[in-house]
């Protein structure tokens, strides 16, 4: 039975699950973790944006140069190199709260994870054969968001104050080399990434383009500087963990409600509602900081953006081509997840806690004018592929796995 067999195959990676499930609580720790304490410590806000952005920079050139290292001396060994680098990273910041020695510390932080994803999916796509490739897709998504999910409670097990929390960040990184290493699988072969170049994307579909930039934007800037904020309407570190676990949550749920409703109707009316209610939540929750139920829903649609974006550029290119354009649509929303918590860090420094939702709605208020635009200039697109979830901390390599189960269909000519 397929159920039975792609149960077994799951079995088989579950090495690699397990080392990216821990990879990625670490990193929902550490991310809520600094924000916190470089508010205790009293750096300025804007210093923080300024490191909170370089973990997307430094993720952005791992993207660029890491491939070239496992070309170079091979996955294992450029797999524990990085997890050794990244562990070090989180106790240079324990042991020494400087914020202009945070800043490239953790840039390279943000280079070491790229490594460590690109390399974890890489032995995904080895592993998975044709057939249960949508079975580890999901699993993977599901413990990507688990992991995000688990990692904002850990912050309630030491105070914010003492290096305890950034050993613990700094044993599972270390512990998740095991599992991954010690696979009994073959390295998967190496493959030059390519890419296509921004300006041809944007030709292809400008709405896909905007739509993962402004995703980009809006999601870094939650993840990195919500705690903040959290912080400064005076909540306690308590109801700060469920104030980020809630809108990762939603990052989980709705994408899997309005992706396949993507795949029945025009993906700009989806992108269109997806901006609207965005707003609306944005909005509303300026007046009430503490709406728990409007943080999800505007998480979920954040992330329901990204994924249609990408879904949506897919519906416009040949199928060879998805792996290389999803890779470009991935880089370019590292560009706006850099861009969003500078920007988040100063307009809270100068006008104040209210200004944080404002901007968010500000942001996807222009979306919303792009996809208005759209649908009125653009034609209507024939040919659809199925929808694709895509985790906004994933390495381009992921859509190696996810490209197989794409459903065919003819490439459709119309400009979007």
């Amino acid at each position: 039975m397929p159920s039975s067999s792609a149960f077994k195959r799951l079995i088989i990676v579950w090495p690699l699950l397990l080392g990216i499930g821990i990879l990625t609580t670490s990193n929902g720790l550490q991310g809520t973790l600094l924000s916190l304490r470089a508010q205790s410590e009293d750096f300025p806000i804007e210093i923080t944006g300024i490191i909170m952005a370089m973990y997307y920079a430094g993720f952005l050139i791992g993207c660029r140069y890491i491939p070239d290292m496992i070309a170079s001396v091979g996955h294992i060994r450029v797999f524990a190199a990085l997890a050794s680098i990244a562990s070090t990273t989180v106790l240079i910041h324990g042991l020494f709260v400087n914020p202009w020695l945070w800043i490239p510390t953790r840039m390279l932080t943000g280079f070491c994870f790229s490594g460590l994803f690109i390399i974890a999916e890489s032995w995904l796509n080895k592993i998975a054969n044709k057939s249960q490739r949508g079975a580890i897709f999901s699993a993977y998504v599901s413990i990507v968001y688990g992991g995000l999910f688990t990692g904002q409670f850990l912050i309630n097990l030491a105070p914010l104050n003492s290096i305890n929390l950034f050993i613990l960040v700094s044993i599972m990184i270390s512990f998740a080399i095991a599992p991954i290493t010690l696979t009994n699988k073959k390295t998967p072969g190496y493959a030059k990434p390519q890419s296509i170049a921004f300006k041809e994307m944007i030709n292809i579909s400008p709405l896909a383009m905007t739509g993962v930039f402004i995703a980009g934007i809006c999601n870094a800037t939650m993840l990195t500087l919500g705690p903040i904020y959290a912080k400064n309407i005076e909540m306690p570190t308590s109801e700060i963990t469920i104030f980020m676990g809630i809108y990762i949550l939603g990052n989980t749920v709705f994408p899997a409600v309005l992706g396949p409703l993507s795949d029945r109707i025009d993906r700009r009316m989806i992108i269109k509602l997806t901006a609207i209610i965005g707003i609306i939540c944005s909005l509303m929750t300026v007046a009430d900081s503490y709406h728990y139920p409007l943080i999800f829903i505007l998480g979920g649609m954040i992330t329901s953006i990204y994924s249609v974006s990408i879904t949506h550029m897919n519906d416009q290119i040949k199928k060879e081509q998805i792996v290389s354009a999803s890779r470009s649509l991935i880089l370019f929303n590292s560009l706006g997840s850099m861009s969003g918590p500078v920007i988040a860090g100063f307009l809270l420094s100068y006008l104040g806690s209210q200004s944080f939702f404002t901007m968010i709605s500000l942001y996807l208020g222009l979306l919303l004018i792009v996809a208005f635009y759209r649908t009125i200039v653009g034609e209507k697109i024939e040919h659809k592929r199925s929808f694709v979830h895509i985790p906004t901390l994933s390495a381009p390599s992921i859509m190696k796995l996810k490209t197989k189960n794409i459903q065919k269909s003819h490439k459709s000519n119309k400009k979007q």
